[in-house]
């Protein structure tokens, strides 16, 4: 594959099976895969057709199940897993 005038070498690797934040429904657990997309609120509203009030409502949610205050943190916990107790 060519990108930006280069040759790049594109590896495909399984990705590990997501743990969800304890407490997640199933409509969290799209939110959160868009987090991890890298949209940021205002996107996820408008690839879901919701205001961008109803998003961080859910955003706010998210991050309190997850114990977490930001998206970054979120992806953070995403990649690494949960905190150990």
């Amino acid at each position: 594959m060519r990108v930006g005038g280069e040759d790049i070498i594109v590896l495909s690797v399984p990705l590990p099976k997501l743990q969800y934040p304890e407490g997640t429904t199933a409509a969290e657990h799209e939110i959160i895969e868009l987090v991890l997309q890298g949209l940021t609120a205002k996107e996820i509203a408008e690839q879901r057709g919701a205001s961008l009030r109803t998003v961080t409502t859910q955003l706010g949610t998210i991050f309190q199940k997850a114990g977490v205050n930001s998206q970054a943190e979120l992806i953070a916990i995403m990649a690494e897993g949960p905190p150990e107790d």
